[in-house]
């Protein structure tokens, strides 16, 4: 008799068990936060004088870009620059200014903010990120 009553309570006890370890698991996977990292290259501008060219990367996920808000050193009104929801791979550089276009060349601390969306699962995202000029 002794034996069901243990086999019962051994029984009940890993059910137990088993349903608050199922209770403890995660529902759903953390959100990924896109990591932006900004590079710059100094070039002769058309009417003379130094200019930037900015480069971008999204180094741990795939992104949907809508528009780069980029801000100079002054703090002037921030540019747009559209990049149309156009997808990039992790790792996929990409230009912040049209071709042959430049942004005059400031010392100081330029600002970007990247909006879009991740590619794999549309989560929208605003993301700052900052690059010094020396």
């Amino acid at each position: 008799m002794k034996k069901p009553k243990t086999l019962l309570l051994l029984s009940f006890l890993l059910l137990s068990f088993a349903i608050l370890l199922s209770n403890c698991k995660k529902n759903t996977d953390d959100p990924v936060v896109p990591v932006f990292d900004v590079t710059s290259t100094t070039v002769m501008l058309q009417s003379g004088g130094d200019g930037l060219q900015f480069d971008a990367k999204c180094t741990n996920t795939e992104v949907k870009m809508t528009e780069v808000r980029i801000v100079d050193p002054g703090q002037s009104p921030y540019i747009s620059y559209n990049l149309n929801g156009t997808d990039f791979n992790k790792n996929e550089i990409f230009g912040l200014q049209a071709t042959e276009e430049a942004y005059y060349k400031e010392a100081g601390t330029w600002s970007f903010t990247f909006i879009g969306n991740l590619i794999s699962d549309g989560t929208s995202f605003s993301i700052p990120t900052t690059l010094t000029i020396q």
